[in-house]
């Protein structure tokens, strides 16, 4: 039976970040993905997809609560859309606390959104150039759906969805495992990132999918695969 959920939890990537500074607030440090899902995309990004998210950087770190009770207010304020989330962003050896915002119509209105998180309090770092590879965590909301045991669509976006591993993965185990079903499936058009939910039968660890042509029986055959990786590890 199909259910729909409605949680928390977390998601980790690793994409490229480049840092603006002719539409924020005050010089301070802002970065853009500038290839969103590049497992999928890669370096050819069209036209008419996703727009990249912004990363607002914060001088501290603020909880997962304290942003969404700002984001609420601001959100009441702010003429437009989108969807703010916290997060944090490690660039070798730098750890950088963030506000991930996504959907956002355009960047000129970066500066506006950030004066309206400076007026609630929220203080941004000092701009640097930045143009890097970066792991990128993000805690946010998921409206899901099981479809079946242990495997999720997303209810947001159509592209994306989950399944179940029964352990974590570090970073390093994840890219190589990818890295290696990627090179033995026909079809290797996807993006995957690492997460988790929090979940009423406790923490469950996740594999994130974007893949514009997704069907069930593929996402079970790539979560099969990354089970196979698991078991040769010796992990379980």
């Amino acid at each position: 039976m199909e259910t729909i959920i409605e949680t928390i939890g977390y998601i980790i990537k690793e994409e490229y970040l480049s840092s603006i500074k002719d539409y924020n607030f005050a010089n301070t440090l802002v970065l853009k993905n500038t290839q969103p899902f590049p497992g999928y995309y890669g370096n050819n990004l069209p036209s008419n997809s996703h727009s990249p998210s912004f990363f607002l950087l914060t001088s501290k770190s603020y909880s997962f609560e304290e942003i969404a009770r700002i984001s609420k207010k601001v959100k009441e304020i702010f003429k437009y859309d989108f969807n703010a989330s916290s997060g944090n962003i490690f660039i070798k050896a730098n750890k950088y606390n963030c506000i991930r915002i996504k959907y956002l119509k355009s960047i000129n209105l970066i500066s506006q959104l950030q004066a309206l998180y400076i007026d609630e309090g929220i203080k941004f770092l000092r701009i640097k150039s930045v143009h890097s590879q970066g792991i990128i965590k993000i805690h946010k909301n998921f409206y899901i759906k099981e479809i079946e045991d242990d495997i999720y669509t997303d209810m947001e976006e159509e592209s994306k969805c989950y399944f179940e591993l029964p352990v974590l993965l570090s970073i390093s185990e994840f890219k190589t495992y990818t890295k290696n079903i990627k090179n033995n499936l026909d079809n290797n058009l996807f993006d995957a990132a690492c997460g988790l939910f929090y979940r009423s039968k406790g923490i469950v660890y996740v594999v994130r999918i974007y893949d514009k042509q997704k069907d069930l029986e593929r996402i079970k055959l790539i979560r099969e695969m990354y089970l196979d990786e698991i078991k040769k590890s010796g992990i379980l």
